[in-house]
């Protein structure tokens, strides 16, 4: 559904964030109990907090997007959150019956204390309920720039942009930034849309955005 170029951007700045994250819990695993369950319960209550503020202050990072002028509905690429979504639906269910049961045996024979598996059932339900509210999310050109499921691209981040894959209907943008990671971000734009897209786009735009040449993979 994405162009390859674009996919392959998106999946190199994932693979460097995972990276980071899983430096991080080798660290924290190399530390003795109980600090390390009060690490990653810190963590987890942490990860959660930063998903609920993300949904609970959407409404009002949506008034400051300013008004809508064109509503590309749920892009077909987004229905991989959904199913991530319910991946950890799955295992928040099975962390909650685990948790149960060892609350029934007072927690005998469990080398963790209670507050770490409270924290992770915590973070998988917030996790799941976050994806799902990610999927189910609509992609907009709005007054102040582009607004989609993390957040708001304003017009004036944007360096430059084309329109990429098989059918020319990838939408890819270069913001200005300075660090090397997610520096792209693409959407796969029904091709009903692609006309009224780009004269928004050039409406938008400041001059000193470049526009790329226009490619088929």
């Amino acid at each position: 559904m994405l162009g390859k170029k674009a996919a392959w951007r998106n999946w190199l700045s994932t693979a460097m964030i995972l990276l980071l994250i899983v430096g991080l819990m080798l660290a924290l695993l190399a530390l003795p109990q109980p600090w390390r369950d009060f690490s990653f319960s810190g963590i987890f209550i942490l990860f959660s907090v930063i998903l609920w503020i993300s949904i609970l202050t959407w409404p009002r990072r949506k008034r400051r997007a300013g008004s809508l002028l064109w509503n590309l509905g749920r892009p077909s690429t987004y229905r991989a959150l959904l199913v991530v979504g319910g991946l950890f639906v799955f295992s928040a269910i099975l962390q909650s019956i685990m948790f149960v049961g060892l609350a029934r045996k007072g927690f005998s024979g469990s080398s963790s204390i209670p507050e770490y598996y409270v924290s992770q059932i915590i973070l998988y339900w917030s996790t799941a309920i976050y994806f799902f509210w990610a999927g189910f999310s609509r992609l907009q050109l709005r007054e102040s720039g582009i607004y989609y499921k993390f957040g708001l691209i304003k017009w004036e981040q944007i360096l430059s942009y084309t329109w990429e894959g098989k059918k020319g209907n990838t939408l890819t943008v270069w913001l200005k930034q300075r660090l090397p990671l997610f520096q792209t971000r693409s959407w796969a734009i029904p091709l009903v849309h692609k006309a009224v897209i780009e004269r928004l786009l050039d409406q938008y735009l400041s001059r000193g955005t470049r526009k790329m040449r226009d490619y088929i993979e």
